[in-house]
């Protein structure tokens, strides 16, 4: 889905943002991966209740109640109803989400590693060095 676009989550000391795509501070990307996974957790519980509601019986076996039945739940061979085709947006959605949280999270690791990897090397340099902020 994201194939073509770019984004990146600036380090607090670039001035330049990324000139394709997207940028975003590590704080707000942060926010945003927050309220993403609480959005994912939303859908997985649309997904149970679609789940649940394609699973029902219709409650009569006349012909009308039948026919809403088939509208509404599909008819388990193939055609499907409204709620089939909620749940299929449910999942398009879930795709997204978490194909975008999974960037950011992965963006953040990145830069997680780069601070640690320039930790260790003010440390190799000033042994002295073990607390953050403390430089000579």
């Amino acid at each position: 889905m994201w194939e073509d676009v770019e984004f990146s989550i600036l380090h607090p000391w670039e001035s330049q943002p990324r000139q394709s795509g997207f940028s975003l501070d590590a704080g707000a990307a942060k926010e945003i991966l927050r309220d993403l996974l609480e959005y994912q957790d939303r859908l997985l519980s649309m997904k149970r209740k679609v789940t649940a509601l394609c699973a029902m019986k219709p409650p009569s076996k006349d012909p009308s109640t039948t026919a809403m039945h088939v509208a509404m739940v599909g008819d388990g061979n193939g055609k499907e109803g409204a709620f089939s085709y909620g749940g299929g947006h449910i999942d398009l959605q879930l795709r997204y989400v978490k194909e975008l949280a999974d960037r950011i999270q992965k963006a953040l690791a990145a830069i997680n590693q780069n601070e640690q990897d320039q930790t260790k090397t003010v440390q190799n340099v000033d042994p002295g060095a073990h607390s953050a902020g403390k430089i000579g």
